[in-house]
């Protein structure tokens, strides 16, 4: 036994050993936020020792907002399970015991003990890398300046005296003169994009978006490009027109992306080779192509080639010439103009190159038709530019009790919530006239829509998530194509306590006669994780009530945080744990929901005694359970008002 005790004594101490000789700082909360852990690089960094931070709340090492708003994060965490920092490394501040506030990297990650959460947070101070990143940055900005008055004069005297207006040179020096101007002409292309480049990464890059057509774009930049192409002995030719076709961009900068794509086309084909350009319209977006028959881009190099610095070897920054900048820079400009951008590619068969950008179509704002508008119903603006998933989505919420508005684009979006109260919006991500995160950002900035829950409906969600990366609240997501299940049960959580009540005084004033909206049905929060059962359950109840599905602890709790319902159907064994679990957390709510228990397995009369109803899969018929949910449902304080058929 004392063998044991020693053995278990040294274990611990060397696991201190390790964790106090760590260069990052590991510190250790509970679920409340008090620090159980604080190691020696923890102290470093933060100046204060583990006996001044060990049992204090953790939010004493953060600066506002963070210091007040940690708490509240925590509490979501707990109620939602939907995790912002978890897993996830960023960059963050953190205050010093002497009050100074420092950049720092931070990564959390949650474990258990004796059956209690913990979260794990590592800490790393990166005050010298900002500093060393800040001396790069303006280094790179003063000396682009700098260089920048002194090559103007160059390139303007070498342009005059190559171009005859001080008189006739002889032919040797033209020759040198020529070599000269050519090279202070790519000197200037270099300190262009270093710049470019600086401005993009400060933020201080500002785009002049105007509607215009694309094809004259084009067919300028071909032109001026020609001269160009001829020093490779390559030749531009454009093969697909999409005439028409009107696009919000600034013009420079796209024309920018374009000699981009052309120029290297143009140096990495063989002489006398054909560099094609195409312009496809594709759905509600304009495709702009560059096709070369060049080596192709290697297999290796390939997830790379939108990076800064970017070339395929060391060679081609000799033998081409360039910074390795331009594609970088490319598709900042395209992503800014709601733009996607991309290549395609076989080692030894060319390149093809492309942009893609939205069509913008001119709409005129007008009244919505009569038929969308329900007397005192919930209002909601559905954002979206095709006309027929603008019509099922209108039909969708309009079965259900709501008044709905639509808008074919950002602007016109953006008047109708100037001039109206919605009490939610879909989205589509893709506009014509800019992209879902910009118009996030533009209505988020208003006092009037900060809080406007919004639901982006889109088929590239992923894509969308990692653009606008949890900075924005009140956001949820449904992927084209969907169900209407779906929609009106994310539509219902989006919704504001004051728009609920409207649907339940709506229907309370219809009690007369039979209500046809499902919006008027009590809901009813299913948590089952077999997709088959629970669509048989709500098959069987659809007539009194709607039905959502938890598949999970985790998604049950999320949904309650966000809908109240009239009644949880619960099964027992899930996949996270034991549906007893929930039952806890479904006496503290305001007013507490009936339960009823759907298990496979029997229960002990303990255990029914603490639910509504209990009822065993496969023994109980269709028709016992319907009765029971009617019954339930009838008693229930959130059903009041609402008609059970």
């Amino acid at each position: 036994m004392i063998n044991l005790v020693q053995s278990l004594k040294e274990n611990v101490l060397f696991t201190q050993a390790i964790l106090d000789n760590v260069i990052d700082g590991i510190i250790i909360i509970d679920n409340r936020g008090i620090v159980q852990s604080f190691n020696r690089a923890a102290e470093t960094i933060f100046g204060y020792t583990a006996d001044e931070i060990i049992g204090r709340n953790v939010n004493m090492l953060m600066p506002e907002p963070y210091h007040s708003e940690h708490d509240d994060y925590l509490e979501n965490y707990h109620a939602t399970g939907i995790q912002h920092i978890i897993g996830i490394g960023r960059e963050v501040e953190g205050r010093r015991k002497d009050g100074s506030i420092f950049p720092m990297d931070l990564a959390v990650s949650r474990s258990t003990h004796n059956g209690q959460p913990l979260f794990i947070g590592l800490v790393r101070d990166i005050t010298e890398r900002k500093r060393v990143e800040l001396m790069k940055t303006e280094f790179v900005s003063t000396v682009s300046h700098e260089l920048r008055t002194p090559l103007t004069s160059i390139t303007g005297a070498l342009g005059l005296v190559v171009g005859g207006a001080l008189g006739e040179v002889p032919e040797q020096a033209k020759v040198m003169l020529d070599i000269a101007y050519k090279n202070s002409k790519r000197l200037a292309l270099l300190i262009n994009d270093l710049l470019d480049m600086e401005k993009l990464a400060a933020g201080k890059m500002h785009l002049d978006l105007q509607t215009q057509p694309l094809m004259p774009l084009v067919e300028q930049t071909l032109e001026a490009v020609r001269a160009y192409g001829e020093q490779y002995q390559v030749n531009f030719e454009l093969t697909e027109r999409a005439d028409d076709m009107q696009v919000r961009v600034d013009s420079g900068r796209l024309q920018q992306v374009l000699t981009n794509f052309l120029s290297n086309a143009a140096k990495f084909s063989p002489p006398g080779a054909q560099v094609e350009v195409a312009v496809r319209q594709h759905k509600n977006a304009v495709q702009v192509e560059v096709i070369d028959h060049g080596p192709g881009i290697s297999a290796e190099f390939r997830s790379r080639i939108f990076q800064k610095f970017s070339q395929a070897d060391s060679s081609d920054t000799r033998q081409k010439g360039g910074t390795g900048l331009g594609l970088a820079i490319s598709k900042e400009f395209i992503e800014r103009m709601s733009g996607l951008i991309g290549f395609d590619s076989e080692e030894g068969q060319g390149a093809r190159f492309y942009f893609q950008l939205p069509v913008c179509r001119t709409q005129e704002i007008t009244q919505q038709p009569a038929n969308t508008f329900i007397l005192g119903a919930v209002r909601l603006l559905v954002v979206e530019d095709d006309p027929d998933i603008a019509t099922l989505l209108s039909m969708m919420l309009n079965r259900v009790g709501y008044h709905v508005d639509v808008a074919a684009n950002g602007e016109v979006a953006l008047n109708y919530l100037a001039h109206n109260e919605y009490a939610a919006m879909t989205l589509d991500q893709m506009l014509p006239d800019q992209g879902g995160a910009a118009l996030i950002r533009r209505i988020r900035s208003q006092t009037e829509t900060e809080a406007l829950p919004i639901i982006v409906v889109s088929a590239f969600i992923e894509d969308g998530k990692l653009v606008i990366n949890s900075e924005f609240n009140a956001i949820d997501w449904i992927e084209k194509p969907f169900e209407e299940s779906r929609l009106t049960a994310a539509v219902r959580r989006a919704l504001p306590t004051t728009a609920r009540m409207q649907e339940v005084e709506r229907c309370m004033e219809q009690r007369s006669g039979v209500p046809t909206q499902s919006a008027c049905k009590p809901r009813v929060l299913h948590v089952e994780d077999d997709v088959d059962l629970h669509q048989i359950v709500a098959t069987i109840g659809r007539d009194v009530a709607d039905f959502d599905v938890a598949n999970n602890l985790a998604e049950a709790r999320a949904n309650l945080a966000l809908e109240r319902y009239s009644l949880v159907v619960l099964d027992i064994g899930l996949p996270d744990g034991w549906g007893w679990e929930l039952l806890t957390e479904l006496k503290r709510l305001n007013p507490e929901p009936p339960v009823i228990v759907l298990s496979g397995s029997e229960m002990t009369q303990q255990q029914q005694d603490i639910v509504q109803s209990a009822l065993v899969k496969t023994r109980i018929p269709n028709q016992n359970l319907l009765d029971t949910l009617k019954r339930l449902l009838a008693g229930n304080a959130l059903s009041k008002g609402k008609t059970i058929l």
